[in-house]
């Protein structure tokens, strides 16, 4: 039987890298800063083919206005209707004629047995914007090792954060937004409350995710801090997943892809009726680091051709076409034609058993296959 390594509720916290949520900016342990934005969603499907070219292009012009790192996350969770319902269940009880209260009570109970029957989910999009103070970057840099760096991160407990570099994660913030309404999605900082009740959900997965009275609960019951508050009650780590309060989860990274990819290749993990965290990081490249490395590339290349052409071998396409790619992407950025990014995709999926959770994993590889 796999070993199992169980971290109690009063050392959960660890795991948590929050170290305050103020003026809507979440500080983290280590001295970094991140602002988070919630983006409404579109259907790109739905749209005309110039519709989508239009929303690609806008797309590729706010990454390529970015110089700084970016991440995307989707957010899916199961429609949480107790509000809706409650506020029909005291309009039932305010309700004078019998006739109506009975009327208003068969409607409860269809929309309750219909969420119930058939899984309705929500999906929400955020933008995290990070940014590292210049004392923080040249402080671990310096440093030999990473122990080094994490002894550092308890001395910066009393890190506050000074007017330039909340002039810059704002701006960087302002960017990011504007370039999501130049696409045509709305978009909007989140506030304190927003950010606490996010973490909290995420850090503590459910079907139905709790809503601002839960957390506020929580906050009663002598929190110490943002971290007390959003820490799981219990983690559990073991070799194919871990289970943090009652859910089982397990997190896939996509390690390759297609030469050619469709604007919308993603879409069908995207809609995933299931709950599902995907997150994208996206890392803008050196420009002049990337030329170095596609000119070496390129000539490895280069040479292998002409070392088949001598030995008499069959030409590879496959060669050619790679040699072919890595000249074409030298020229777009020697010309400024294009940015070159470093993307990574986690997907993380939740299940109550570990059963349910390799069906969930099959289905998701199959679909990406």
């Amino acid at each position: 039987m796999a070993d199992k390594k169980t971290t109690k509720s009063n050392s959960t916290q660890q795991f948590v890298e929050i170290k305050e949520i103020k003026d809507g900016i979440v500080f983290l342990k280590n001295g970094g800063l991140r602002k988070v934005v919630l983006i409404d969603g579109l259907n790109f499907n739905l749209k005309s083919e110039e519709e989508q070219n239009l929303i690609v292009n806008s797309y590729q012009n706010l990454l390529n206005s970015v110089d700084f790192s970016l991440q995307i996350i989707v957010h899916t969770r199961k429609l949480n209707i107790d509000g809706y319902l409650s506020d029909l269940r005291e309009r039932q009880n305010q309700e004078s004629d019998e006739t109506a209260q009975n009327q208003i009570g068969e409607y409860i109970d269809f929309v309750d047995s219909l969420i119930e029957s058939n899984s309705v989910m929500v999906k929400n999009f955020f933008a995290v914007i990070p940014y590292e103070p210049l004392s923080l970057v040249s402080l671990q840099k310096g440093k030999k090792n990473k122990k080094e760096v994490k002894m550092d991160e308890a001395e910066n407990n009393n890190y506050e954060i000074s007017a330039r570099d909340r002039d810059q994660i704002e701006e960087r913030a302002d960017r990011v937004i504007s370039g999501l309404r130049q696409i045509g999605l709305r978009a909007v900082s989140l506030e304190d409350n927003e950010l606490l009740e996010l973490y909290y959900n995420f850090y503590n997965p459910t079907t139905v995710e709790k809503g601002n009275d839960d957390i506020a609960e929580r906050l009663s019951k002598n929190a110490k801090g943002e971290a007390d508050i959003i820490a799981p009650k219990n983690i559990e780590i073991s070799p194919l997943n871990i289970k943090v309060g009652e859910k089982f989860a397990k997190t896939l990274f996509i390690l390759d892809y297609p030469r050619f990819l469709a604007s919308d290749w993603f879409s069908e993990v995207i809609n995933f009726p299931d709950l599902v965290d995907i997150s994208f990081f996206i890392h803008p490249e050196d420009t002049t680091i990337a030329l170095r490395n596609l000119r070496r590339k390129s000539a490895q290349f280069e040479s292998q051709i002409r070392s088949n052409q001598e030995k008499g071998l069959v030409r590879g396409p496959a060669l050619e076409t790679a040699y072919q790619d890595v000249e074409s992407l030298r020229d777009a950025l020697q010309q400024s034609r294009e940015k070159l990014f470093s993307v990574g995709i986690y997907i993380t999926i939740y299940a109550d058993s570990p059963s349910a959770l390799d069906k969930l994993e099959s289905q998701i590889t199959t679909i990406l296959e």
